[in-house]
């Protein structure tokens, strides 16, 4: 059976898919093909997939959605920015992916939740469509916290309910109003309708979605009967990478904020500096979160590189600072890493609550006394580390390539 994964170039969309890619490649009776823009091609190629590049000559448009030269937050105006850039290219993909599958037909499409045409279009061609969720908690449901309004935390009084219902509604209602005022390209990508009859969105996969992550992570709500958490996916693509030094006896931190958003890296570097200089006794690592690179300069205790792979190096940190992603969030927790979380677009503000609420870290104040004391906080509380190894006891090595190899397999 031919299994096709369909993702962005973005780290935190696609390297999940990589890892469920590579977990098939032993597979006698499965092949598999990655189909991405060229700027995710070197993840592919690093891990040893075959790849399809989608768009080509367009990855500059694809960058300039996400990489965004300040933060969108709710703010209508640059969400719809967006989603017109979005749309652009969504004709063109549709086209491609029809003309590929019409050649070699593949049994099963994962597509990640971004990129929901992809899926679509497999589903209108009579093809099994499963959607990979890096990020469980956008999914719309009935019940429960809403995401994308700037990180709430539940609350369980009558001020909470009624906040939260408001909340679902306005999520919903800009949907709505998104669909009506973008109707003729939604039409011409075939998309009616916002909502399938089940309430839940037509975007996401009405047959399985993957959750990488754990559900008691999760705010509670009443989770779709085909969503599947079926665990954490923190593994990246073997990059070659320029090892930092770790000094004996000093406390070393990890500085990340994943491979996105340019602007937040240029501000975070100036306030680590900073940092760094008032904390001479610890050593900070701060990645750039460029896949490939092997830069690397030394300013005193601050040490830049162009990237680091979290999985090998971080049980040798002692803290995180760091944005909220997903894949920094769970390879902390899989190393039992407390985390000061600063984040600072998309949904970095809702996993922020999660990592708080849980008792796993602490949310970032940005100046260099706050920090100091937090990190401080962070290394010598043992309630963090009782948190951290709490949830690390509910990951397992290798548990989410097995539920999905045996789901694959049926």
């Amino acid at each position: 059976m031919l299994v096709d994964f369909v993702a962005p170039p973005f780290a935190g969309h696609l390297f999940p898919l990589l890892q469920l890619a590579r977990s098939l490649k032993d597979h006698a009776r499965v092949r598999t093909r990655v189909l991405t823009t060229r700027g995710g091609l070197l993840g592919v190629e690093a891990s040893e997939l075959q790849a399809i590049e989608l768009l080509p000559g367009l990855d500059h448009v694809v960058r300039e959605i996400s990489d965004t030269t300040r933060r969108v937050g709710s703010n209508p105006l640059r969400l719809l920015r967006q989603l017109r850039l979005n749309l652009s290219l969504m004709e063109q993909l549709q086209e491609e992916l029809v003309a590929l599958w019409e050649a070699d037909r593949p049994g099963l499409v994962v597509a990640d939740f971004v990129l929901p045409v992809a899926g679509l279009t497999a589903k209108r061609m009579g093809i099994d469509w499963w959607t990979g969720m890096p990020t469980p908690c956008v999914l719309e449901t009935g019940d429960g916290v809403p995401s994308y309004l700037g990180g709430w935390k539940p609350r369980s009084d009558w001020y909470g309910r009624c906040r939260d219902q408001a909340g679902r509604a306005v999520v919903r209602a800009f949907k709505l109003g998104v669909r009506k005022m973008f109707d003729s390209q939604f039409r011409a990508l075939s998309i009616s309708s916002v909502y399938r009859s089940d309430g839940l969105e037509v975007a996401y996969s009405p047959t399985r979605v993957l959750g990488f992550g754990l559900r008691d992570f999760e705010f509670a709500r009443e989770w779709p009967d085909h969503f599947d958490f079926i665990g954490p996916l923190t593994e990246s693509p073997p990059f070659a990478y320029a090892e930092p030094p770790f000094a004996p006896g000093k406390r070393h931190v990890l500085v990340t904020l994943g491979t996105h958003l340019p602007w937040a890296r240029r501000r975070a570097y100036d306030l680590i500096r900073r940092v760094a200089a008032a904390m001479p006794a610890w050593v900070f690592h701060f990645s750039d979160g460029e896949p490939g690179s092997l830069s690397r300069s030394t300013a005193g205790n601050l040490i830049r590189v162009g990237f680091l792979p979290y999985g090998n190096l971080l049980p040798r940190y002692d803290a995180a600072i760091m944005h909220g992603g997903t894949g920094i969030t769970y390879a902390c927790i899989e190393s039992g890493v407390p985390m000061l979380v600063w984040p600072h677009d998309y949904d970095q503000f809702d996993h922020a609550a999660r990592i708080v609420e849980r008792g796993l870290g602490l949310r970032l104040t940005p100046s260099p006394k706050a920090i100091k004391q937090d990190l401080g906080r962070l290394c010598s509380e043992a309630t963090f580390r009782d948190r951290l190894e709490h949830f690390r006891s509910k990951t397992e090595a290798n548990a989410a390539e097995r539920r999905f190899r045996e789901l694959v397999e049926g």
